[in-house]
């Protein structure tokens, strides 16, 4: 099963620290009132995203090579 693997934990471990790091940026997007409108919380979703993408790609590289 490939979720016993040592891989699997380190990639299990990357989503935990990404949620963290991504906390950050979605709490000063909360706080400052960014993106108002209907679709807020989904602007919010869509720039954290992205800023979690920049910070991560090469670290799913590593894990995925």
């Amino acid at each position: 099963m490939d979720y016993l693997t040592l891989q699997f934990g380190v990639y299990l471990l990357r989503w935990i620290l990404s949620a963290i790091v991504m906390f950050i940026p979605l709490y000063l997007l909360v706080e400052t009132n960014c993106c108002k409108g209907k679709y807020q919380e989904y602007i919010h979703l869509l720039l954290v995203q992205i800023f979690g993408a920049f910070i991560f790609f090469n670290i799913d590289k590593w894990i995925f090579r």
